[in-house]
């Protein structure tokens, strides 16, 4: 779990403009292991934007520099979905018993109903299509600006991309390793859509972490390409305790350390 921290950080040294202290990011990453199961996308993005600001940036900078970082991940996630599905199609089979796989997709037909319901009310409602310009243009306008400061600096687009991306790979390989451990295998395009899909549904219920809901979708696309339910829930167990479960341990130490350092 700590690999993907790094990365992470490098990734997240990447998205300022100007300096910031490497191992300090790296201490952020790993205490947002906790902070990413207990409060979410939401937590890890206000803790980063207080990190910011104690690292000498205004609010608007801190808040533009979270949502690059936090933006970035996900369309390093949108991506690599996007180029692994083509591979990985004709590896899943829909089941033709048990309605778990059929509820899944439900649940995510769901999601983006619900997401495209949402968009269409800020839009058409012009009370809530005038409160949201106003409260998000001018952060969309510093981003904006930020993006194409960093774009000026190829450094810390290789930085923020790269970090991002190795991050969800290494992630990956550790559901490779814990299949390889259990005796089956599966591709890593396979893998990566897998990881996709069951992030969209842990991310879009209110549980922490998404603790249970994204085991049902791992092991469900893990079933669906093939790999015996038995070996299936095995795997995800071991990946999750090692990616998701053991690390809030430490996360939550370095969360104390980094606060009685008032570096968040």
């Amino acid at each position: 779990a700590q690999l993907p921290a790094v990365s992470g950080a490098w990734a997240l040294t990447g998205a300022v403009i100007g300096p910031i202290p490497f191992g300090r990011c790296v201490a952020l990453e790993i205490s947002n292991l906790f902070t990413s199961f207990i409060g979410g996308d939401a937590a890890v993005f206000a803790i980063r934007v207080r990190f910011f600001q104690r690292q000498g940036y205004d609010t608007s900078a801190a808040i533009s520099s979270g949502a690059i970082a936090g933006a970035a991940s996900w369309v390093v996630k949108a991506v690599l979905f996007l180029v692994s599905i083509g591979f990985a199609a004709g590896d899943f089979h829909v089941a033709t018993s048990g309605g778990g796989h059929k509820d899944l997709v439900w649940f995510v037909i769901g999601v983006v109903i619900a997401a495209g319901v949402l968009a269409g009310v800020v839009t058409l409602v012009p009370r809530i299509r005038r409160l949201a310009a106003q409260r998000v243009r001018p952060h969309l306008a510093k981003i904006w600006a930020d993006l194409k400061a960093i774009a000026t600096e190829p450094r810390k687009i290789v930085y923020v991309l790269a970090g991002s991306t190795a991050s969800q790979l290494l992630i990956a390989f550790c559901l490779g390793a814990s299949l390889h451990a259990v005796g089956q295998h599966a591709t890593l395009p396979t893998i990566l859509v897998v990881l996709s899909l069951a992030s969209l549904i842990g991310g879009a219920t209110p549980v922490p972490g998404g603790a249970g809901v994204i085991e049902v979708g791992l092991i469900g696309g893990l079933t669906s390409a093939g790999v015996p339910q038995n070996a299936a829930v095995a795997a995800v167990f071991i990946e999750r305790a090692c990616t998701a479960y053991l690390p809030l341990l430490w996360g939550w130490v370095t969360l104390l350390w980094m606060r009685h350092r008032e570096y968040i």
